[in-house]
């Protein structure tokens, strides 16, 4: 499966095995399906009481970002017809968190022109960056149906698009079910982690001491280990050395930390 190679100067600049491979894109496709299949095992065994329902919201925080990060790479690397059709229809969670949210080709399409004015007026992520704390704070919270909601009235609602809706209400509805209460608890717990996830993901790295752009977070090395321990290596480097990932896009998320030293001239 061919992988569209970088043209910019700046990526060309850096060693090629720091370049995004296919067996990095292989693996964060089998890592999305793994999550898929903890988040939901957790579920189920949280209803057969197996483990108890304070267990879930850990499940969530351990799996969601993981998956929110495989598909931000993937997004770097493959189209909708590369991709497999189940992460395609999931896009931002491996569990629909609404039944209004994109699937993977609008994501990308959206994601690429982020790329292309980050933190400007043009960006189509601008909503859930700009203004006061409550409103970036609300606006990531519910970024899902804020972000399809612009999409439907910008570019309309194709059929594919509302075929993927509609399965992600039957899917809903059938957790729901299975679930009775629980699921409200499971539910709520997706949406914190994303709403969380969506404010370190673009508040914190595209609006720093009143200005907008995109810029890094200079951690001290416990917080790092902390962030790499809990949420893995993939989340904390491309999230910390954001800045280094937008001016390099096809370089993998594991070298960024090494492209950042690079990028500043040897100092970590």
């Amino acid at each position: 499966m061919p992988i569209s190679m970088p043209t910019q100067s700046s990526t060309a600049s850096f060693p090629v095995e720091y370049m995004v491979t296919e067996l990095d894109a292989l693996g964060y496709s089998r890592r999305c399906m793994v999550g898929t299949g903890i988040l939901v095992g957790g579920y189920v065994l949280a209803i057969a009481q197996v483990i108890p329902p304070v267990a879930l919201p850990l499940i969530v925080l351990l799996v969601l970002p993981r998956w929110m990060i495989n598909v931000h790479e993937l997004l770097h690397i493959y189209d909708e017809q590369q991709l497999n059709r189940f992460i395609c229809l999931m896009g931002v969670s491996p569990v629909p968190l609404s039944v209004i949210s994109l699937s993977y080709g609008e994501i990308r399409t959206q994601h690429f022109a982020h790329h292309a004015a980050p933190a400007q007026a043009n960006d189509p992520d601008f909503y859930h960056i700009k203004g006061n704390w409550g409103q970036a704070i609300f606006n990531a919270f519910t970024s899902p149906e804020q972000s399809a909601l612009r999409w439907i009235a910008t570019h309309g609602l194709t059929p594919q698009l509302a075929f993927d809706l509609a399965i992600k209400l039957i899917i809903l509805v059938a957790l729901a079910a299975l679930g009775g209460p629980l699921f409200i608890w499971f539910w709520l717990s997706l949406r914190l982690v994303y709403g969380l996830g969506d404010l370190a993901f673009f508040r914190l790295v595209h609006h720093q001491q009143g200005e907008y752009g995109t810029f890094g977070l200079p951690w001290p090395p416990w917080a790092i280990q902390l962030s790499t321990l809990v949420f893995g290596a993939t989340v904390t480097n491309a999230t910390l050395n954001h800045d280094v990932h937008h001016q390099n896009p096809y370089l993998a998320a594991r070298a960024l930390p090494a492209a950042a030293i690079a990028h500043n001239g040897g100092t970590p």
